[in-house]
């Protein structure tokens, strides 16, 4: 069109074209979002199932983990993987099998005597309390009633009992299997992860993934080797002053040491009130020593034994224990400062260079 408004010969008219957006229809958006949720709940749902299954696979790839800087160490003295994995998994089954045969001896000859005197423990500890005791003892009697025990409920708990054992021992021998494969596998895994990463990525997910295994791993050993020596430490220390049930004692204070922070402060006060039924000067001395003992491992023992690790500081380490415990129990507790450890890693690798790019 000209400036007189006449269209020249051979043009074409163009005629605007207006998109017309449909409106989604609220039934179909209804229909997905309920398809969606679906699936969620389903997902769930068989989490929930599969969940002692995913403990244990969890907790055998994190023995695996642990023992592969032993394995690396050997491999470097030229043994080969899986014969390095077989010696170095052998030689963690005797250290490990060596306490827990002591702890069944003990919990065996001396668990009984616990139970039966039991009572008389209570009352010595009561009478070592003074006036507090004498109310804890109205408080017990009141709440007791003595009543005797029902020979059903009797016969119901040691069914229970023996399940719960059976059950434990069946878990115990698969993950032990379970991590030896994973120990022996642990290359051949992280090939297999580096194939589902686009190869212009690939050398550096490489080098996270050997970080995170080498970390978690040195970790995992100091937290075994510190609670090694605080469950021989409460064996020593409950038979220098005459604490009943010593290696009993030692063998659970060296389980719940496994649990970073909380740990060993909840086994150091199971033991200072088993003291107490020695005396209340035991007692107190005991828990002097414990409150020692932890200053000394915070400030001393851990800092040393983890030089060669990583050093996270106390505001990630307790919210990650709190957190993975009030999650999950104590499986979340034990993987809570890994879990951590692999956050800060892959927050140190990836999201701090491309907030520094931007």
């Amino acid at each position: 069109m000209d400036a007189t408004g006449a269209v020249p010969i051979g043009a074409q008219p163009v005629e605007e074209v207006v998109h017309v957006r449909r409106p989604r229809s609220v039934i179909a958006f209804a229909c997905w979002f309920a398809l969606g949720v679906g699936v969620a709940y389903l997902g769930l749902r068989i989490v929930e199932q599969l969940r002692t299954v995913i403990y244990l696979l969890m907790f055998s790839l994190l023995i695996g983990v642990t023992l592969d800087p032993l394995i690396r160490f050997l491999e470097r003295r030229g043994i080969r993987r899986w014969f390095a994995a077989l010696l170095t998994w052998f030689a963690v089954v005797a250290l490990l099998s060596a306490p827990i045969v002591l702890a069944v001896d003990a919990a065996s000859t001396q668990l009984p005597a616990l139970i039966k005197s039991g009572p008389e423990l209570i009352r010595n500890a009561e009478s070592h309390l003074g006036a507090l005791g004498d109310r804890l003892s109205a408080a017990t009697e009141s709440s007791t009633g003595g009543g005797s025990l029902n020979p059903t409920e009797v016969l119901d708990y040691v069914l229970t009992g023996g399940a719960l054992l059976f059950s434990a021992v069946t878990d115990i021998v698969v993950v032990a299997f379970l991590s030896l494969y994973f120990a022996i596998e642990l290359p051949r895994l992280r090939a297999l992860a580096l194939k589902a990463v686009p190869a212009s990525r690939q050398i550096r997910t490489a080098r996270i993934l050997d970080e995170l295994v080498v970390l978690v791993g040195r970790f995992m050993l100091s937290t075994v080797a510190i609670a090694i020596l605080f469950g021989f430490g409460t064996a020593m220390w409950s038979l220098a002053w005459g604490i009943p049930y010593p290696v009993l004692l030692g063998a659970l204070v060296t389980v719940l040491s496994l649990v970073p922070v909380i740990g060993s402060t909840v086994g150091g006060t199971l033991v200072t009130l088993v003291s107490l039924s020695v005396g209340l000067p035991t007692a107190i001395i005991t828990l002097i020593f414990y409150i020692s003992y932890r200053m000394a491992e915070d400030y001393l023992i851990q800092p040393r034994m983890m030089k060669f690790s990583v050093e996270l500081p106390g505001v990630i380490t307790v919210p990650s224990v709190i957190l993975g415990g009030a999650v999950l129990g104590v499986p979340g507790a034990l993987f809570g400062v890994p879990a951590a450890l692999i956050l800060r890693v892959l927050v140190r690798e990836l999201v701090f260079p491309a907030t520094d790019q931007s």
